[in-house]
C-alpha cells in the first residue's frame, strides 16, 4: 500500500470512497439526509472542494500490490492546522473502503498522519468521531490517542467525542 498526496482532479474519487466508507457507519447509526444532512456520508464536492481550497492536506491509500488497483483511491484521509491552536494538526475523513478494512491500512493511514503532523511541527494531533461509535473510540485510544471530552451540538443526532494524540508522550514518533 502507498499513501500519496491528492491533487484536485481526484476529489471526485476521493468523494466515492468517502461516500462508500462512511455509508456503513450511516446505516449503524440510522443516519439519512433528514436526520443528518450533514453526515459524511452525505457530503457534497463542493464541501469537499472548498476544505481543499482552505488548504487541508488530502492524501489517498492506494494498493500498489495489484497493477488494475494501482491507480484507484481505496483510503482516504485530510489534515489541517488548526488555527486557534499553533500546534495541533486536526485529522478529517479518516476512511478506508469497507471490503479493505481489518487489513490494518487505517492504522497505516492514521501512522501517516503522526509524521505528518511531526513534518507539519504539530505537537498534537486531534481527531473527533461519534462518541457512541464505541469500537472507533477504542481504536484511537489503541492507538495513543486519549480521550479528551465530548461535546453535543443541537443539528447533531449524536454526541462528537474528541480525542488527542500528543507526541511528546511517545517519544519513539
Amino acid at each position: 500500500m502507498q499513501i500519496k498526496q491528492l491533487n484536485q482532479n481526484q476529489l471526485e474519487e476521493c468523494l466515492e470512497v468517502i461516500h462508500k466508507s462512511f455509508a456503513t457507519v450511516a446505516k449503524q447509526f440510522g443516519f439519512t439526509q433528514e436526520n443528518c444532512p450533514g453526515h459524511t456520508s452525505f457530503m457534497p464536492l463542493e464541501k469537499l472542494q472548498r476544505f481543499y481550497n482552505w488548504g487541508f492536506l488530502m492524501y489517498g491509500l492506494f494498493d500498489d500490490s495489484n497493477s488494475k488497483n494501482q491507480d484507484k483511491i481505496c483510503g482516504f484521509i485530510s489534515l489541517s492546522k488548526v488555527p486557534e491552536r499553533e500546534n495541533v494538526v486536526s485529522i478529517h475523513n479518516l476512511c478506508v473502503l469497507p471490503e479493505l478494512r481489518n487489513k490494518g491500512y487505517g492504522e497505516l493511514l492514521l501512522d501517516f498522519a503522526k509524521e505528518k503532523s511531526k513534518e507539519l511541527s504539530a505537537e498534537i494531533l486531534f481527531v473527533d468521531f461519534i462518541e457512541e461509535h464505541t469500537q472507533l473510540k477504542n481504536w484511537y485510544i489503541k492507538n495513543g490517542f486519549s480521550h479528551t471530552g465530548t461535546e453535543k451540538y443541537d443539528h447533531l443526532p449524536f454526541t462528537v467525542g474528541k480525542a488527542e494524540y500528543v507526541r511528546s508522550r511517545h517519544a519513539l514518533l
